[in-house]
């Protein structure tokens, strides 16, 4: 759940600047953000830097985390229904 795409676009930046970020083509950047290619926590560490967010940001662990409360929540309504 690699939120590059979505963080790089608000900060007005394209793929060759993620790129330079991470000292790689254009196209492994492009790899990255259909996650077709895994980042190492090097990478993770210099784009939250650049990009002045958290790794939790990221990764998309927030949203995650909100999806699954969400879901535990659905879970207790219907038990308390039974």
């Amino acid at each position: 759940m690699l939120k590059l795409k979505e963080i790089r676009i608000k900060k007005g930046l394209f793929q060759r600047d993620i790129a330079r970020i991470l000292g790689v083509t254009q196209s492994a950047a492009s790899h990255y953000e259909l996650e077709e290619r895994k980042l190492n926590q090097d990478q993770i560490v210099k784009l939250c830097l650049e990009l002045e967010v958290t790794p939790e940001e990221l990764l998309g662990f927030k949203e995650a985390y909100e999806k699954y409360i969400e879901y535990l929540m659905s879970l207790k309504e219907e038990k308390s229904k039974n």
